[in-house]
């Protein structure tokens, strides 16, 4: 019984260090927080056993695709500190399995000096890692009420 306590407490934790912000609150977007806000995607069929997947993207562990959703994409949102936000790693769990990967090559976004930036993360085949994907990001944008406007957030710059 106490270990099961001590597993739920970890969960709880670990949830608690990740987690999306309210994007349809305007204070959300108040100066001087500056952050990002993206779709993220991934390949049809791919595990995720129940677990959230994450992203580590400037030093934070961003909520890349919720536990209850089966969907392919899905939006994401982190403070993120300005400047250079290396994305230094994607965590997925299949099963009983959690599993981590990490890119071979230093990429990352450059969260602005004021506000937030915008952007699509893509794990599909063929897709680039960051991509300005007009039609997706307006998508999710209308579809989760995002309180600023698409047009008014600029694309995070890449590298």
């Amino acid at each position: 019984m106490l270990k099961t306590y001590l597993i739920l407490a970890a969960c709880v934790l670990l949830t608690a260090c990740a987690q999306s912000l309210s994007v349809a609150n305007k204070e959300t977007f108040n100066a001087p927080k500056t952050g990002v806000v993206g779709v993220f995607r991934q390949p049809i069929g791919f595990c995720s056993g129940g677990y959230k997947q994450q992203i580590k993207l400037g030093g934070e562990r961003v909520v890349a695709k919720p536990t209850w959703t089966s969907a392919q994409d899905n939006l994401f949102s982190a403070y993120i500190a300005p400047g250079q936000a290396d994305f230094s790693e994607y965590r997925y769990g299949c099963g009983n399995i959690l599993t981590t990967l990490t890119p071979r090559e230093k990429h990352g976004v450059v969260i602005p000096q004021n506000g937030f930036c915008k952007i699509t993360i893509s794990f599909l085949k063929g897709d680039e890692l960051f991509s300005q994907n007009d039609s997706l990001l307006q998508e999710f944008f209308a579809k989760e009420k995002v309180a600023v406007p698409f047009e008014d957030m600029p694309y995070c710059e890449t590298y």
